[in-house]
Parts: structure tokens; sequence; C-alpha cells
């Protein structure tokens, strides 16, 4: 069996290129108070509304006890709330405040001039490929 070239993996290339755009995101992110966790973590939870602490744990690649201090940090500032789960009084539900949403209005020009930046030279069509590959990818992973 040939030897694997990471350089030739899809999931190498996207990590360094998850890397480049966390890089570029900090620098940019600078100044505002909001760490990149919590910008990730923002970005999740202005997309999907409530989760609980585990769904967020597990989308931001993050140990749940980390995910615990990141949330206490995030309820200390006044952008999330931890709500009881309607159908599991266990679970807590963490979900964004209207404090949340300015953040997230102001931070998110960062994101924006981020993928601007990442983007140039790249059309539309090009960017919707790449966007459907990398699904069908997580998809046939089973994520």
């Amino acid at each position: 069996m040939p030897r694997l070239d990471p350089y030739e993996s899809l999931g190498f290339l996207c990590n360094l290129t998850f890397k480049a755009f966390v890089s570029v995101l900090e620098h940019k992110l600078r100044g505002t108070q909001v760490s990149r966790a919590q910008f990730l973590a923002l970005a999740h939870l202005t997309a999907l509304g409530p989760l609980s602490q585990r769904e967020l744990s597990s989308l931001l690649s993050i140990a749940p006890a980390t995910a615990v201090r990141l949330v206490d940090r995030m309820e200390r500032d006044g952008w999330v709330t931890r709500q009881p789960d309607p159908d599991d009084r266990r679970v807590k539900r963490v979900a964004p405040t209207d404090r949340a949403a300015e953040v997230w209005e102001e931070v998110s020009k960062s994101g924006r001039a981020t993928l601007e930046q990442a983007y140039q030279g790249i059309s539309p069509e090009e960017i919707a490929t790449v966007k459907r590959i990398l699904e069908q990818l997580r998809h046939n992973l089973g994520a």
C-alpha cells in the first residue's frame, strides 16, 4: 500500500486552511474583547439558536469542561443564558441574548472581512462548489 502524502489529503489541506482562517480572524478580532472561541460559539448560537453545552462543545471541538468555562465567561458577560431543556431537566441549553446579537453584529464584520480576503480571485460558483463538496465529505464521514 502506498504511503499517505498528507498534502494529497483534503482533510489535511482543510486543517491548514482552517488555521489560516483562524490566524487572520484572530488578528481582525484584536481589540474587540471577543476571543476566537467566543466568536465561533456566537456564530453557532446565532445560526442555530439554543444548544446544549454538549452540542456546543462538539461543534467547537473542545472538551466539555472547556465548554463549561467558555459558557461561564459568556454568561458573565451577558452574551448567553442557560435555560432548562424542555425535554430533559438534566440538560441546560445555552441561548444567545440580545446582547449577543449586538456583539455578533459588530464582530461578524471581522468574519466577513476574513471571508472577503480569502475569497479573492475565486468565483461565487467555485465557492458554492467547494461548499457542496465539503458538505458531502462531512456526510460521507458521518458528521
